[in-house]
């Protein structure tokens, strides 16, 4: 039954325990140590759980975290600086917000800003003396270290998560090859492995630190990828030479038998031994059969030695940084400080919630800050994303509002209201749809309010300011540089652009042996990232030529790549 639940709405059991035990824990933990008016910090804390989850906190965990304790107490700073003087306060929230907004800004998760900029917000909102700003500072603190705390204890062993994405494209790419002895080779599957890959690319993208490229796992897997995608877009030249019969059904078992084996290994069904023992053997078999067998003996026999470097690589040196491989500096500081998604999201952010903050304080009008939250929500890079935003925001919150307002007045129990805030607190994380987490997000907020405030008045002016702040939302990004969908795709087209140029040219140099491979690797995972977010954003317009140059660009890079590489 709860299965079934789970299953139809597409609960995320994992991320709903984890991140909600560390908004609970965080909630009561502040409000007992560190005072009540810094219960709210548990809403950004709980989240930055959530975008680090994201991130691979394996990796020099300690710097990580200190470098996160380091940030939000910077932010709680100029939060408290901007307090004391309402006008000198607008100059210092627009720069503190700009600065949140551009340098947090991740390119390949347009969430990671959110848990910052939020809690600047709500501890500039929520005013404190200077003698309560040392607790302020200590009950961040508290909230890193509980996030530090469930990531130790939820910690996933990486080898695991790898396989799941090598057998998962393993298996597309078995029932490609059964597609091809039917002669119907189905395009569809090749996206759907790249895809996937993707995956794995951006898990090796997570990885770096600082000048590094990746870790010692990083490398693997992106030999890992290299080869397995190179297997992934060969398979058209397989169906070609088997249309034409230069190669025959049973080449192709072959192939599929050994793809069996590796998933089976993957299974701990076999020993690496016996698994090297057949890949040796089909290598044999094929090494002179024809150009395709020969060149898929290759391919399979060099993820085979990824599978062995894996195999003994320890637990305690899997996320060591590999210092063999450095990063490329992919465009410099002139290049990347310049007008684009980037820039004018941080803009509009800087000067819309600069505004907010100052009205609201101006106006000293009750919850306000439920106006401003909605306008920091909804607010998106995509003046399209802004309104589907909206559009969620108001289903969420409408649905949370009728919930809580009903529960309350016919319950009327601050321990139910207690376990109802804890139980949304916990559904604030399961899902992905937006207009769920506002559900939650919404009854969370009331039932604390609740406990100290009249729930008619509290429902009044959470509707007001919801409407408000949608309306607030919809001008601003209409007027303050706007960013429509369209121009974001553009400006990844052309990052692609310029990234293939470089890889052309360091690919020649490469092959000559007066360069660094290090520089093409690190190419191949931008531009690998960027064709993933073109192919997302491309989601509203279903635009055949962007399909277009996602699939080319990724075959091109992958063939450039794997010919430099191997």
């Amino acid at each position: 039954m709860i299965n079934k639940v789970i299953n139809k709405y597409n609960i995320n059991v994992y991320s709903m325990l984890k991140h909600g035990t560390v908004a609970t824990i965080t909630m009561f933990g502040v409000s007992m140590l560190f005072g009540i008016k810094n219960i709210m910090l548990a809403f950004p804390i709980a989240l930055t759980s959530v975008v680090l989850g994201r991130q691979n906190l394996q990796v020099k965990t300690a710097s990580k975290i200190l470098r996160i304790i380091f940030i939000d107490t910077f932010i709680v700073v100029f939060a408290f600086i901007s307090s004391l003087n309402i006008y000198l306060g607008i100059i210092i929230n627009f720069i503190a917000i700009f600065l949140i907004m551009y340098n947090m800004f991740s390119p390949y998760d347009l969430t990671f800003y959110k848990p910052f900029i939020m809690l600047y917000v709500f501890t500039g909102y929520a005013r404190i003396n200077l003698n309560e700003l040392p607790l302020r500072v200590l009950s961040i603190i508290f909230g890193v270290l509980v996030i530090v705390f469930c990531n130790m204890i939820a910690k996933a062993n990486e080898k695991s998560k790898l396989g799941n994405t090598v057998n998962t494209s393993l298996v597309i790419i078995k029932n490609q090859l059964n597609n091809i002895i039917i002669n119907n080779l189905d395009e569809e599957l090749i996206k759907k492995c790249s895809t996937i890959m993707r995956e794995l690319v951006y898990k090796i993208y997570i990885t770096r630190h600082k000048k590094y490229l990746t870790t010692n796992l990083g490398r693997i897997q992106f030999n890992i990828y290299i080869n397995i995608e190179y297997f992934n877009l060969y398979l058209r030249n397989i169906h070609l030479e088997y249309k034409n019969n230069n190669i025959k059904k049973n080449d192709i078992l072959n192939i599929i038998s050994i793809i069996d084996s590796i998933l089976q290994y993957s299974d701990y069904g076999i020993s690496i031994e016996e698994l090297e023992n057949e890949i040796n053997l089909f290598e044999f078999i094929n090494k002179n059969k024809s150009k395709v067998l020969n060149e898929i003996s290759n391919t399979i026999k060099s993820l085979e030695i990824s599978l062995k470097e894996l195999k003994q690589l320890s637990h305690r040196d899997i996320n060591k940084v590999y210092e063999e491989w450095e990063k490329e500096k992919i465009e410099s500081f002139k290049e990347a400080f310049r007008k684009g998604m980037r820039f004018n999201f941080s803009i509009r952010m800087a000067v819309t919630l600069t505004i907010a903050l100052f009205i609201g304080e101006k106006l000293g009008y009750y919850k306000v800050i439920w106006a401003i939250i909605t306008i920091m929500s909804v607010i998106q890079p995509y003046y399209e994303y802004t309104l589907k935003k909206i559009k969620e925001r108001i289903i969420g919150n409408v649905i949370g509002i009728l919930f809580t307002g009903v529960f309350i007045n016919i319950v009327n129990n601050s321990l139910l209201t207690i376990l109802i805030l804890i139980l949304s607190l916990y559904l604030l994380y399961g899902f992905k749809d937006y207009s769920k987490i506002s559900l939650f997000a919404s009854i969370a907020s009331i039932c604390i309010s609740s406990l100290t405030e009249n729930i008619h008045v509290l429902l009044f002016y959470r509707i007001i300011y919801v409407i408000a702040g949608v309306v607030i939302a919809i001008i601003v990004n209409k007027n303050i540089f706007p960013y429509k969908l369209r121009e974001g795709m553009n400006e990844i087209i052309a990052k692609i652009d310029k990234l293939n140029t470089k890889l052309i040219n360091y690919s020649i140099t490469i092959l000559n042996g007066t360069e660094n491979p290090n520089k093409v690797r690190d190419i191949i995972i931008h531009s690998t990232l960027l064709c993933g977010k073109l192919d997302i954003r491309n989601l509203n317009f279903n635009d055949e030529k962007i399909k277009r140059i996602v699939n080319i660009n990724n075959e091109f890079v992958i063939q450039v790549g794997y010919r430099v590489l191997r």
